[in-house]
C-alpha cells in the first residue's frame, strides 16, 4: 500500500528548521462507516446491519469506560485514554478545575511493537511505502 506524500515548506521564522522542506501525508479522502461495514460484508459472512451494530455498540462502551478514567486497549488497533489541558499556576493551591482546566481531549496510542532493531512500529504502517502525491516531483 502506498501513501501519497508532498513537501511543504517551514515557515516559522522563530524555529530552527525555518526555510527547510519537509514531506507530509497527503489524505486519500475519508473512509464512513457505512463503506467500511459495506466493505466488512463483501469479505465475510457478516451482514452490514451487525457490523454497524457493532461498531455503534463499541462506540458507547467506550464513551462510558473512558468516562469512568479508565483507558481503554483494542488489540491490534491502540489505546485510547482521557486527556485534560490546563492553564499553568505558580502554587498547586491556586489551581481552580473551572478556571484552570481548559478541556478534555481523547488520546490515542496506536498498537506497536519493537523491531529487532530496538525501533517501535506501528502495526498499521507495516507495509506501507510512500509515492509522490498525483505527479508532484520536486
Amino acid at each position: 500500500m502506498a501513501i501519497h506524500i508532498k513537501l511543504i515548506r517551514n515557515n516559522i521564522k522563530s524555529n530552527p528548521s525555518y526555510g527547510k522542506y519537509f514531506a507530509k501525508a497527503v489524505s486519500q479522502g475519508e473512509v464512513t462507516l457505512q463503506e467500511i461495514a459495506e466493505e466488512a460484508c463483501r469479505n465475510s459472512s457478516v451482514r452490514e446491519s451487525d457490523v454497524k451494530l457493532v461498531v455503534t455498540e463499541l462506540q458507547e462502551l467506550m464513551k462510558q469506560r473512558l468516562a469512568l478514567g479508565q483507558t481503554v486497549v483494542i488489540d491490534g488497533i491502540g489505546r485510547f485514554s482521557i486527556r485534560v489541558e490546563s492553564k499553568g499556576v505558580d502554587n498547586p493551591k491556586d489551581f481552580n478545575i473551572r478556571r484552570h482546566l481548559t478541556r478534555f481531549v481523547c488520546g490515542f496510542l496506536p498498537a506497536s511493537h519493537r523491531s529487532p532493531a530496538g525501533n517501535i512500529v506501528y502495526d498499521a504502517c507495516q507495509g506501507l511505502k510512500a509515492v509522490w502525491h498525483k505527479g508532484f516531483k520536486p
